[in-house]
């Protein structure tokens, strides 16, 4: 592709990593999904502002990358630019009383092995949840003990796209209408997350190790956390009481096999790769949850994974 050629010549400028038809299926944890035309992974800035000049100038379609922890990428992979912001922004600092600045990159694991080192109460509430700061920004994502919006004071972010001529940074202070159940209001599809700011209560770090190493010990018996998948399926269906996996328990589907890709048989909100999965048949077991669930049991379940077409 034409666009390809203005990345490559991207090469001896560029600090971080390029590479053309590159295997989705090697940076997402469903260990699922075709080729980008072009995967870069920028190490600053400085990278991403290079990367920033190649799509004004090709409009090149961009896609923005975490860790891959909650996405099925398709068979046929992507013909743009997937921008991975694994590395680009991972600090911890506290700036203020009960206050954290957070890098957007930071793997959720990472920020809380500091908050056991350092008694930051309230992140317990992220154990277990695979992906980066980011990723779980732009899905408010949460366990039963609550989400990360709920601890959330400020983002800085900025636009990545075709359609924004300057990479210029702005801050957005939040409010609860930004958040909803596993989703945000405030974020464009080019927008990418370089900081955030968190509160947390300062705490004893050997009881905030204790309460994460027993939620990660709960997660390990109820979660199949050693095979591929994208975490949970399907968002909770409030309004029926029912939480997804009990769901897919009345429907009989534990176990569901559709080519590689298996309905867990221990947690039923998971589908599992089981080694050679494919989109396609992850794609299909989600529609015959789907339509059993609203046919059988009258109700309506929504993806909580994101699905890339």
């Amino acid at each position: 592709m034409p666009f390809a050629d203005e990345f490559r010549a991207l090469s001896g400028r560029f600090s971080g990593q390029l590479e053309f038809e590159a295997p989705l299926s090697r940076v997402a944890y469903y260990r699922i999904g075709g080729p980008a035309s072009v995967l870069a992974t920028p190490r600053n800035l400085e990278d991403l502002a290079l990367l920033h000049e190649v799509v004004l100038r090709t409009w090149c379609p961009v896609f923005i990358l975490g860790w891959g922890s909650n996405l099925l990428f398709p068979d046929e992979g992507y013909a743009g630019l997937v921008l991975r912001m694994k590395h680009l922004f991972t600090g911890v600092e506290e700036t203020g009383p009960g206050r954290l600045r957070v890098g957007g990159s930071l793997g959720a694991s990472a920020l809380l092995r500091v908050a056991a080192e350092r008694g930051y109460g309230g992140l317990e509430r992220l154990t277990g949840i695979p992906g980066s700061v980011g990723g779980m920004i732009t899905m408010n994502a949460g366990t039963h003990l609550g989400e990360i919006g709920s601890i959330l004071i400020q983002t800085e972010m900025v636009s990545f796209g075709a359609g924004s001529p300057v990479l210029e940074k702005r801050i957005r202070v939040h409010e609860p209408s930004d958040f909803s159940y596993r989703r945000n209001h405030f974020l464009g599809s080019s927008d990418l997350i370089l900081h955030a700011e968190l509160v947390f209560e300062p705490e004893d770090p050997a009881r905030v190790k204790a309460n994460i190493d027993d939620l990660y010990q709960r997660r390990k018996s109820t979660q199949p956390v050693d095979l591929p998948s994208c975490g949970s399926v399907f968002m909770n269906p409030k309004s029926s009481g029912l939480h997804a996996w009990q769901v897919v328990e009345k429907l009989g589907l534990k176990g569901y096999r559709i080519g590689d890709a298996q309905v867990s048989e221990k947690h039923g909100n998971f589908i599992v790769n089981l080694g050679s999965a494919k989109a396609s048949d992850v794609r299909a077991l989600i529609r015959l949850i789907r339509d059993r669930a609203k046919t059988e049991l009258g109700i309506d379940l929504h993806e909580e994974v994101r699905i890339l077409s």
